[in-house]
């Protein structure tokens, strides 16, 4: 049976290297929000192979995470995890906008991921004793997912950052650090990979857009984040009906903020103290060649955006 209590979620949706962990970070400052990262990754990979929290501490160490554990699992057999991860690669896919679209029903699987999801929700805020889930897991397919659970009254932040950016950001690889918060290598990618992927899930972000209706979706330019977090983040605040004026002070005046309990995400959770900042190195390092490339494919995205 689905729990009856309503829960609230803002999900952060968009492609990588966009500052949705700065943003989940910024956003979980304020008091009645617990920002959790990227809450997909928890049992596809975080919870199986112990990972690191934002706080420093393994998940299985971490005070907040243990205890969510142990209370979504109660009272289920020791198989939830793996039959949970099946339930999600089956339906916060793309393939789950297909279903929605053309009216498929998402089948009778759909129930127990939309309990077990719920009860995930429900035992984060029961641990936090906070009112409001943030997840920065920026699939569009899980949240068309969320969107579909009865009781989940979800807000979605459409994240979007010049394209040129995140090219640039994804040419560079990383060697695998765990305690750095890199769980596995990461090679550079393509600039025609990135740009036919950041077009494909900016839409699939836009279609989630016109079927939720303008009032549960907002958009926000990751380089008006940077530049005004005053006005930006009085907008989101007005969008969730929660007073974050402060926070964008904070952040206007450079002073560093603590991450909570994220996981997952860009590595940058993993420092104790972190300011906004705003990254537009590519403009000066991105070779232009590159820069060309990415505005012959994506130049009409570009401008969709403002960005030309």
């Amino acid at each position: 049976m689905m729990p009856s209590q309503s829960v609230r979620a803002v999900y952060i949706a968009g492609y990588g290297r966009s500052g949705s962990t700065i943003l989940d970070i910024a956003l979980g400052q304020h008091t009645a929000v617990v920002g959790a990262g990227e809450i997909t990754s928890l049992t596809r990979h975080v919870w199986r192979h112990n990972e690191y929290c934002a706080c420093g501490k393994t998940t299985r160490d971490c005070s907040f995470w243990s205890a969510v554990l142990q209370e979504w699992s109660e009272g289920w057999d020791s198989e939830l995890m793996s039959e949970y991860c099946a339930l999600q690669q089956r339906f916060e896919g793309l393939p789950v906008f297909i279903k929605v679209l053309y009216g498929i029903g998402l089948g009778k699987q759909f129930t127990p991921y939309a309990l077990h999801t719920k009860r995930l929700f429900n035992a984060m805020l029961s641990c936090s004793g906070k009112q409001l889930i943030l997840d920065s897991s920026k699939l569009p397919g899980r949240a068309m997912a969320l969107a579909q659970i009865p009781g989940i009254d979800m807000r979605v932040i459409h994240l979007v950052r010049d394209g040129r950016g995140v090219a640039w950001s994804l040419l560079k690889g990383y060697e695998r650090d765990t305690k750095s918060g890199l769980q596995n290598e990461i090679k550079p990618k393509s600039v025609f990979r990135t740009a036919l992927r950041w077009s494909i899930v900016n839409l699939a972000v836009e279609y989630l857009s016109r079927k939720l209706g303008p009032q549960k979706v907002m958009r926000v330019r990751y380089e008006d984040f940077a530049s005004n977090p005053v006005a930006v983040m009085q907008q989101i605040g007005t969008f969730l009906e929660l007073d974050l004026s402060q926070i964008g002070s904070s952040l206007q005046n450079g002073e560093p903020m603590g991450p909570g309990h994220q996981v997952a995400g860009n590595r940058l959770r993993m420092k104790p103290s972190i300011a906004l900042t705003k990254d537009e190195s590519w403009r000066t390092r991105m070779p232009a060649g590159q820069q060309v490339s990415f505005q012959r494919l994506c130049g009409w995205m570009l401008r969709r955006y403002g960005y030309l």
